[in-house]
């Protein structure tokens, strides 16, 4: 509930045969921007700060390059609204060069991963090499690194400018910096990768295009950030989700391909695929919050993850208190969470999975109004949707505060009150971080139902250390869990253990001694439980008068659910690259000296 930043989206077109094969097989001359169109749209939950798109022609006698961005939520929209317009202008003067009638297109939403806002940075980025062969280079990318200001400062030193403010920007000028030898001579792309991508510490899909005609892409080496291809006799295409290739080209979902973790795929200027790897093979942590959180619920296997989690978690919700299920209302929020929801349901409807959610819930035209289902004992099983952000709201304002204090204000009523005989609600949320949405506006509305008491129920554990790859989470003194094992320690005359925390990242700092997570030790201080307790009474609102309770899933079931996406740093403070074992000494000496920097 509280407001997480996404990841971005990328997507990728390579066209294999030529614009009239389009045009006579599809009506459509314009068939791969309109393909690169649809599979923005599809990753539109990956971002709503804007989005760009690049294109390059290589068939005509000259390459050339068209780039155009938007700011805003509905920014792929008022592109393709732009880029129509262009069209229909060249056309009515009889124009042969058309605007974006290429051959390699990329696009990309984006959501700020360094809280920098504009169109200015804004993907693609474009990088221009003059020389006896001039030649167009442009990026886009799904990535955060944690060791942008590092590449900055070796660029700086070889005398190359880039925007420090601009992560794409710099990682575009050091592939630049490895692609032209001194004496300008071109180097293969292969080459060049191998020479800056190992380089990189982070999460990371970078997508290239140039009018050399390469088009290429490639992913971090722990598969922490997701990538997905699909290629046949006509197309090759990359998107940060496989629901964004299967539905926009009307491909079967098996037979589109994960591009593997620190591999990367290019295309050559005669069409030909090639896959190479340019960073050594290391343990694959896939993102965990991709399959609770971020990726689009697919209908098949993230769906069915996701339904996991709420059964798994409706055992934990069985195990507090001596409530009967006829006493209890189950929701969700935010809409992330409805396939965890309905997982949650039919648990308690003793319905296997996967859900038939249109069987589960009825008819959908009533989804406000609350459904009821009997059990085979005879027992009501009552649900639907309570509270739900309010549909005119964007969350596009250009500071974090702005977005974060519009967010927390969108909350409102669906119905107005609880069938009866109701004294319970059980909501259902895919994270809890903060905790400052759930005491300012969700659970406050929620105690207007008068319910005895209110259980929030959490599909992830509980979030105990900072994210370094691009969540929004990097401020361990905003993290709430860990806020509640400060405040137990405190309370129980255990403080000291936050001085010796401190001592040990400092000389960790300092490289007198080896980096570790030693946030770790606070935790060992107390159990789950009582953090869990400690955050139920933290986000209680001053006269609340339901009771508070939260739940949160285990790291147990969380393995169980989703099994192959290992990524759970923020969970068990277990991260993939070492230079996060350095930020985590750095963010708790930022919290324990008072600073307010994020790292």
């Amino acid at each position: 509930m509280d407001f997480v930043k996404h990841e971005c989206g990328v997507a990728m077109v390579r066209l294999l045969k030529s614009k009239e094969h389009f045009q006579q097989r599809y009506g459509d001359a314009f068939y791969g921007l309109h393909l690169l169109e649809k599979m923005l749209v599809r990753q539109y939950n990956r971002g709503q700060d804007g989005a760009g798109i690049g294109c390059i022609d290589i068939a005509g006698r000259a390459p050339r390059v068209f780039q155009m961005k938007q700011e805003g939520a509905d920014a792929v929209e008022k592109i393709s609204a732009r880029i129509e317009k262009e069209i229909a202008s060249e056309r009515e003067w009889g124009s042969s060069e058309m605007p974006f009638y290429g051959d390699l297109m990329l696009g990309h939403v984006r959501y700020s991963t360094t809280g920098l806002t504009g169109e200015c940075f804004l993907h693609p980025f474009r990088h221009d090499h003059q020389g006896d062969n001039p030649e167009s280079l442009m990026i886009c990318g799904n990535f955060h690194l944690i060791n942008t200001s590092e590449i900055y400062d070796w660029l700086d030193k070889k005398g190359v400018e880039s925007n420090p403010q601009a992560d794409t920007h710099v990682l575009l000028k050091h592939i630049a910096y490895h692609t032209w030898d001194k004496e300008g001579k071109r180097l293969n792309t292969e080459t060049a990768l191998e020479a800056t991508s190992p380089k990189w510490d982070g999460g990371f899909v970078i997508c290239g295009i140039n009018t050399n005609g390469e088009w290429w892409a490639v992913r971090d080496s722990h598969g922490i950030r997701p990538a997905f291809w699909y290629a046949d006799d006509e197309k090759v295409v990359v998107a940060s989700e496989k629901s964004a290739i299967s539905l926009s080209a009307g491909i079967d979902p098996s037979e589109i391909r994960q591009l593997m973790p620190g591999v990367m795929i290019k295309v050559n200027n005669e069409g030909k695929i090639s896959f190479k790897r340019v960073i050594e093979q290391k343990p694959i942590r896939e993102c965990v919050f991709e399959r609770i959180y971020f990726s689009r619920a697919d209908g098949g296997e993230i769906t069915l993850e996701r339904e996991k989690l709420g059964n798994l978690l409706a055992q934990h919700v069985e195990e507090i208190g001596n409530h009967d299920v006829e006493d209890t209302f189950f929701s969700f929020v935010p809409a992330s969470a409805r396939s965890a929801f309905l997982g949650m349901v039919a648990h308690f409807a003793d319905v296997a999975l996967p859900v038939d959610a249109q069987s589960l819930a009825g008819d959908y035209s009533e989804k406000y109004s609350p459904h009821v289902l009997l059990r085979k004992d005879g027992k009501k099983v009552n649900f639907g949707r309570l509270i739900e952000k309010g549909k005119a709201l964007r969350t596009f304002i250009s500071t974090e505060k702005g977005r974060e204090n519009l967010v927390e204000k969108s909350y409102i009523k669906m119905i107005p009150q609880l069938p009866e005989g109701i004294n319970r609600i059980v909501i259902v949320d895919d994270s809890i971080v903060r905790g400052t949405t759930l005491k300012s506006s969700v659970i406050s509305i929620l105690d207007t139902y008068n319910p005895k008491e209110i259980v929030v129920v959490s599909c992830t554990p509980q979030v105990r250390y900072p994210d370094f790859y691009g969540i929004d989470m990097s401020r361990l003194g905003e993290l709430i869990a860990f806020r509640a094992a400060v405040n137990i320690a405190t309370r129980e005359g255990k403080g000291e253990i936050l001085d010796e925390i401190y001592r040990q990242s400092k000389l960790s700092l300092e490289k007198k001694q080896r980096t570790k997570n030693f946030v770790r030790l606070l935790y060992a201080q107390m159990s789950g439980h009582a953090i869990s307790e400690e955050i139920a009474r933290m986000v209680t609102p001053d006269n609340c008068k339901a009771k508070i309770k939260v739940v949160y899933l285990s790291m147990e079931d969380l393995r169980m659910a989703i099994p192959d996406h290992t990524g759970d740093w923020c969970f068990s403070g277990n991260y993939p690259t070492s230079g996060a074992y350095a930020k985590i000494c750095q963010a708790f000496v930022n919290y324990y000296e008072g600073k307010a920097d994020k790292r």
